[in-house]
């Protein structure tokens, strides 16, 4: 058995995943699910399966994704 990802749990209480052969990144469109809560998702494909985040935010715009040093 080959393991293709890693997840970490740090002691600052962060999360950390290791992911190999990841071959896409896609984010949803933010959805209202609930007066002031959104809804979307991160998927990360790779060739062994995806891994799907599912985030909640009380704003759309805090579901947008800013590549590193770019923000």
């Amino acid at each position: 058995m080959q393991t293709v990802a890693a997840i970490s749990f740090r002691d600052n209480h962060s999360l950390s995943m290791d992911m190999e052969s990841v071959s896409r990144i896609d984010i949803t469109a933010p959805k209202q699910i609930d007066d002031g809560m959104w809804f979307c998702e991160l998927l990360v494909r790779g060739a062994h399966g995806t891994v799907v985040l599912n985030l909640l935010a009380d704003d759309p715009a805090k579901l947008q994704v800013v590549p590193q040093g770019l923000e």
